[in-house]
């Protein structure tokens, strides 16, 4: 940890809240894609998607092992934090699947299964029925694998790194930025044999709104303060200055935005952009001396 900027009069502390939200895509659904504002200091912000029932109208799994997911009715397996990732074709005859449910009518369909590994170590399987085509390749669209990969991406919650840490004061810089890895290029992986599709989440910008009605938008993640740096100099990327005390101790909100892609098969696309955002609050006062750091 670097020195932090240390004041005669400090008063007042921050408070931090959290949430998360989690979610399974549909076998054989795009989803329309739906950018979460999760907020607060949890460690990560997953992508929520509705999981309505299955094509033969029952609700459909997409996994065991993991904790439900009540969004849209459905339920499978937590899609955050999977990885390594390998799906195979199942040779069967059953008529049903605990996980795939129902094989559809006709004889071209074919059961895939689809086994993740998840941070604890353990792993997590899904299936679906797949239809095979007149080429004996499987059908299926690669947006769809994009939205299962945009569903696994595991977007970190922004920690904020400012100095002064907690407590400002009037006509002092102030050093806006995230830790690095708020800001860490994220992607995720979605296959069945022959196709996998990857989806990349890249921050590309950060929003600070000060409490006070100004707010301050970055492009980069900010330059963290060190005592190389002047007393009272300003940031050279990402700062702000508070001209006036607040009455109340200043709400500070920041958003990182993420710019989400996908590629594989041959094909590329784009879905809007997501969010995830911190909140803190602190006390803008006036000091008459300023102590070394």
């Amino acid at each position: 940890m670097h020195a932090r900027r240390r004041f005669l009069t400090w008063l007042g502390a921050i408070a931090v809240a959290s949430c998360a939200g989690v979610a399974v895509l549909p076998r054989g659904v795009l989803a329309d894609p739906l950018g979460p504002e999760c907020s607060d200091a949890t460690d990560s912000c997953e992508v929520v998607a509705e999981h309505p029932g299955s094509p033969d109208g029952s609700s459909g799994s997409e996994g065991s092992g993991g904790d439900s997911a009540s969004e849209g009715g459905g339920s499978g397996g937590d899609a955050g934090g999977l990885s390594d990732c390998t799906s195979a074709v199942v040779d069967t005859d059953a008529d049903t699947h605990p996980s795939a449910g129902a094989r559809p009518a006709g004889d071209d369909y074919v059961l895939v299964v689809e086994t993740c590994a998840l941070p604890s170590g353990a792993s997590v399987q899904s299936a679906e029925w797949l239809e095979l085509g007149a080429d004996g390749q499987l059908q299926i669209r690669a947006e769809v694998l994009a939205q299962r990969a945009i569903d696994r991406l595991h977007l970190p919650q922004p920690v904020m790194d400012t100095s002064p840490e907690s407590k400002q004061l009037v006509h002092l810089p102030i050093w806006l930025a995230v830790t690095e890895a708020s800001w860490e290029v994220q992607s995720a992986t979605a296959s069945v044999p022959g196709l996998t599709v990857t989806a990349t989440a890249t921050p590309v910008l950060a929003s600070w709104s000060m409490g006070n009605g100004d707010s301050r938008k970055c492009t980069g993640p900010g330059t963290v303060w060190t005592p190389a740096a002047g007393e009272t100099d300003s940031s050279p990327d990402c700062g702000y200055l508070y001209e006036q005390v607040t009455e109340a101790d200043a709400e500070v909100t920041v958003t990182v935005t993420w710019e989400i892609r996908w590629s594989g098969g041959g094909e590329s696309g784009s879905v809007p952009d997501m969010t995830t955002t911190a909140q803190t609050t602190w006390p803008v006062i006036e000091s008459q001396s300023l102590v070394q750091r």
